[in-house]
């Protein structure tokens, strides 16, 4: 296939993906297109071309956007694909092929978990007063637990949960301890977490270290076991020793409740997501890997309900 042949081809391509994707219609021949698409790669590849792969890569993460398929592979090949566009002074062509994304999408959005319903669509204007009730027996195991992650972004940052976040974070203290001896202890926790019936009994082989509670909110309550070790805090996966224990502890509530933040949410914050912390980043790509490797016996042990 020549140049000439590519460009036409991929010309052809872009006007029947983005007309369909942003008006939300249905692709004629879906799985043909998905494979002309596929099949162009390769050759846009080897005419080592960068504007053509971005013209390229364009159509195949919108149609991968408006397919709903791989959304973590996506969601990442998305902030590549931003980092690219700014390095070369493009950002104004990253923020409208993106908001083609958002057109697909709609009322969706894509985040590292899935094509989800995000707060921006919901009426999640009185979460904090429901997380409450919803996380009753969770307090009641007696564990310190507080707001994290993005949710305590949100609300230090804006009052609010993030409009582009579709889950709420908390991180459960298990006390003075090693990494080592953390597998072991977050797993006796959730023993107790399953007793008391806040967790999913569903047989799973799903092994992470990440537990979600059982509500009625239809939204995901995800719990991250933390730790301190002579003075320094640790919660995964974000942050291995990163910032002293007194910069979390005496916890405070959040409005006089029983949610509860860290003493110092902006030195959390600014170790977990970096200085610029306070500008939003609807693409933010956590590195998973990374984590991996620092909190190797925490990821390695079998969590999975039997």
């Amino acid at each position: 296939m020549t140049e000439t042949e590519i460009i036409k081809k991929l010309a052809s391509l872009r006007a029947v993906v983005f007309e369909h994707a942003t008006a939300q219609t249905a692709l004629p021949r879906p799985r043909k297109t998905r494979l002309d698409v596929q099949a162009l790669q390769d050759p846009v590849r080897r005419l080592n071309n960068p504007a053509l792969f971005d013209d390229w890569e364009e159509i195949d993460l919108l149609l991968c956007c408006y397919r709903r398929l791989r959304p973590a592979r996506t969601h990442g090949r998305l902030k590549r694909m931003e980092r690219r566009y700014a390095r070369k002074g493009q950002e104004a062509r990253f923020t409208a092929f993106f908001e083609c994304v958002k057109q697909a999408l709609h009322p969706d959005f894509i985040t590292p978990h899935g094509y989800n319903r995000t707060f921006g669509e919901m009426n999640a204007g009185d979460i904090f007063q429901k997380l409450e009730a919803e996380l009753a027996p969770v307090i009641q195991l007696g564990k310190p637990i507080f707001l994290y992650a993005g949710a305590l972004l949100g609300y230090v940052r804006d009052g609010r949960l993030i409009d582009h976040d579709d889950d709420v974070d908390f991180a459960v203290h298990l006390g003075e301890s090693t990494l080592e001896e953390i597998p072991e202890k977050w797993a006796i926790y959730q023993k107790a977490l399953l007793k008391r019936g806040c967790l999913d009994a569903t047989p799973s082989t799903r092994s992470s270290p990440i537990f979600k509670v059982k509500n009625g909110l239809g939204i995901d309550i995800d719990l991250f076991p933390a730790w301190t070790e002579n003075g320094r805090f640790s919660v995964y996966p974000y942050s291995f020793n990163g910032v002293s224990e007194s910069s979390i502890f005496p916890l405070r509530a959040l409005n006089d409740g029983q949610i509860m933040l860290p003493q110092d949410p902006p030195a959390l914050l600014a170790q977990s997501y970096g200085e610029n912390w306070r500008i939003p980043d609807p693409l933010f790509h956590f590195d998973w890997s990374g984590a991996r490797r620092t909190f190797a016996p925490l990821v390695q042990h079998d969590f999975s309900i039997k």
